[in-house]
């Protein structure tokens, strides 16, 4: 169950964006911990609320760590070919190489966020924390991502299943680890509907845009075509992200619902019966209010998220929650950092 209005959430989003802007950006770090602990303190959970304990100078270290060990090593690889005058394949080596690394930041990045976030979230004055390691996942991130590639993208419902076990299995509440069950293969048969539907679009689009947008190769282009061929193709690659998503969105419920349900503590199982289309309503409605307001609506589309799941999220079979015992471990701050610094992760704030 979720207490929490829009309303309020309004009223902390605009202290926060005063003293954000007034700091010149250094009060970003304790805004974020303001939401998080309203967010969490509103969701209640067998008459019990959740509880944030995480703090903005935790959040400050981090982001200064997280910059100094991943942001200038990828600022020097970026522009030192430009800085050293190299050529044009030096500076594209350099370029790529920037680009490697922070691929590889990025596992890194969700796991050391995951274990700090969940280190500072309690339930009942117990702790939950996250024990896998990153190197075992940085292990999986690289061959899931080798084999999507080079299947065409039609190994992910195996990846992510993959991804969602290693995170779900190593996380704990206390004591009690939280068990991960999904097979990927159950995922693949509505994936490949939305795969073979995005690549027969996409054929499609191409075979009918093609005759208009060749360019002649024997002829200097009209400068007057310029403008709108560019218009144009900004607006199809728009057109095609907005479809794509469109097309997504059954399967992200889909994948949402097995991964919940296929996720247990004890003997008690996650239970989360959400459909297609008030999915799409949520998403295509927060998107309207966040447009039509220019932004002004974010609280009250990130209360309807977190509403939506926690009025559907329900947990069977409870097991007798006073038998598990505290065994928190406290985490560093620098994933947070991480997850600040790389934009990657996942959160209710």
């Amino acid at each position: 169950m979720f207490h929490g209005a829009g309303g309020t959430l309004f009223g902390i989003h605009l202290v926060n964006t005063l003293f954000t802007l007034l700091t010149l950006g250094l009060y970003y770090y304790w805004a974020k911990v303001r939401v998080r602990s309203y967010l969490f303190g509103q969701t209640e959970f067998a008459g019990d609320r959740f509880s944030y304990h995480g703090n903005a100078r935790e959040l400050l270290n981090g982001a200064l760590k997280a910059s100094l060990v991943f942001g200038v090593p990828y600022y020097l690889l970026s522009n030192a070919g430009l800085f050293l005058e190299f050529n044009m394949a030096g500076q594209i080596a350099l370029q790529v190489a920037g680009w490697l690394l922070l691929f590889l930041f990025i596992p890194v990045a969700i796991i050391s966020s995951r274990r700090y976030r969940l280190s500072r979230t309690a339930w009942r004055g117990i702790r939950f924390s996250f024990q896998g390691k990153t190197l075992d996942f940085l292990k999986l991130w690289l061959s899931g991502y080798f084999f999507t590639g080079v299947t065409l993208g039609l190994y992910y419902p195996y990846f992510s299943t993959k991804k969602q076990t290693f995170l779900t299995a190593h996380s704990y509440f206390g004591s009690e680890p939280f068990k991960f069950s999904g097979d990927g293969a159950v995922l693949f048969r509505p994936f490949l509907r939305v795969y073979l539907l995005a690549v027969s679009i996409a054929i499609i689009a191409v075979l009918g845009l093609y005759p208009l947008i060749e360019l002649p190769t024997h002829k200097i282009v009209d400068p007057e075509m310029v403008g709108p061929l560019v218009i144009g193709a900004i607006a199809g690659l728009v057109i095609g992200a907005l479809t794509f998503r469109l097309l997504w969105l059954p399967y992200s419920v889909i994948e949402q619902r097995f991964f919940w349900e296929q996720t247990s503590i004890g003997s008690a199982r996650f239970r989360l019966p959400i459909t297609t289309w008030p999915y799409v309503k949520l998403k295509l409605g927060n998107l309207l209010l966040v447009a039509c307001t220019l932004g002004f609506a974010w609280p009250w589309t990130t209360i309807r998220n977190v509403k939506f799941m926690t009025d559907r999220l329900a947990l069977d079979g409870i097991d007798n929650f006073d038998e598990i015992v505290q065994t928190y471990d406290g985490a560093p701050p620098i994933g947070e950092g991480l997850d600040g610094f790389l934009d990657t992760g996942f959160d209710l704030g």
